[in-house]
């Protein structure tokens, strides 16, 4: 077409899944791209395809779009507020080291109005209600959901609303001079199947979002990436790479910016290293082991910038949060994909993008 693939996207810009017709809660694809390319320098880009150059280093940049269903599943949460100021949070989800104790911890300190360090949280007991999946960037929304749903019962029964202020707050907490007050969240979203939590407690998720309910949920990001491939050899490096992303309200930056950049470095891997080889006359795995799987190194990873972009989605679901578990990564290889073709001229479709096909190409 002969067009800015940013100019492109932005000319090509819907309210709507233009599959379904269905729109959009929110879509800050467009905020993602801007901010992206601003940060990137994306003006500064030659548009023909190997007119940048730095010595032997063939050089080019690419970008590419993230989506990701904003999708929840039923889950319970358990809260208590004790006589003496303290809460706990009891639910049967799992951290794997993304940070889920923290958002949790400080989601009910905000919705109670507490000192973060005045809230337990107790997960990872099958004793317990049946709590958030930490797959499918649904942990996080999930669990928030039913935490609000659980924390407004116990505002309620202390006669005091959602949106009362810290005062207001201290007081009606103030008159609990004994005892507790306890609630439980009940969270099924919105279009699931059974519209209720039994499934939960059967192990059995409902997963809804995505283009399952009545408006489309997505978190939306923007991903552009450097490549230099030496002029003889072919050997590709990533410099850099800047992904801005959009995913309702973000809990906590500091750890979603790191969970943001490992899936970006994961959509390195994909599209430059990881590949998994089969022996078809054996009918086996040849590198099942991380000794011979190769995945990328600190030397193989440069500067990674990652932008949060502010959005707020009333309709997704209660807290207003979506998952940033994998939008990170749906759009990295992409975007390396269409750096090489800036640097070469030449179109690599099989991943990953290997010396032996930038050869051969």
């Amino acid at each position: 077409l002969g067009m800015d693939p940013v100019a492109f996207r932005r000319l090509n810009e819907t309210d709507r899944n233009m599959v379904t017709g269905k729109p959009y809660t929110s879509r800050s694809l467009l905020a993602c791209f801007e901010q992206a390319s601003a940060r990137f320098g994306w003006s500064g880009r030659n548009p023909v395809p190997g007119s940048m150059r730095d010595g032997d280093w063939l050089v080019g940049w690419g970008c590419a779009t993230a989506s990701y269903p904003a999708s929840t599943v039923n889950c319970v949460a358990r809260v208590r507020y004790d006589a003496d100021g303290a809460a706990i949070l009891q639910f049967a989800g799992q951290d794997l080291g993304t940070g889920a104790y923290t958002v949790f911890q400080q989601e009910v300190a905000l919705r109670l109005g507490l000192p973060v360090g005045s809230v337990r949280v107790e997960m990872g007991d099958s004793r317990l209600p049946p709590g958030p999946l930490a797959g499918g960037s649904t942990g996080s929304a999930t669990g928030c959901s039913a935490i609000a749903l659980a924390c407004d019962k116990i505002l309620a029964e202390l006669g005091i609303g959602p949106d009362a202020g810290a005062e207001a707050r201290a007081a009606a907490f103030g008159r609990l001079n004994r005892g507790s007050v306890e609630a439980q969240g009940d969270y099924s979203p919105a279009g699931s199947k059974t519209g209720s939590t039994a499934g939960a407690y059967q192990g059995k998720p409902d997963f809804t979002g995505g283009v399952g309910g009545p408006k489309t949920m997505f978190s939306f990001g923007a991903e552009f990436v450097e490549v230099r491939i030496h002029a003889r050899t072919r050997e590709v490096r990533v410099p850099r790479i800047v992904g801005a992303f959009a995913a309702g309200r973000i809990l906590n930056p500091r750890t979603a910016r790191s969970q943001l950049m490992g899936s970006m470095i994961w959509g390195i891997s994909s599209a430059l290293h990881e590949a998994t080889e089969i022996d078809k006359r054996e009918a086996r795995y040849v590198n099942d082991n991380l000794a011979e799987y190769l995945i990328p190194v600190n030397a193989d990873i440069g500067a990674v910038d990652v932008i949060l972009v502010p959005e707020i989605d009333t309709e997704c679901n209660p807290a207003g949060v979506k998952g940033v578990g994998e939008i990170g990564c749906v759009g990295t290889a992409a975007a390396v994909a269409n750096a090489v073709f800036h640097a070469t001229g030449r179109r690599i479709r099989d991943l990953p993008i290997t010396i032996d096909k930038l050869i051969s190409a």
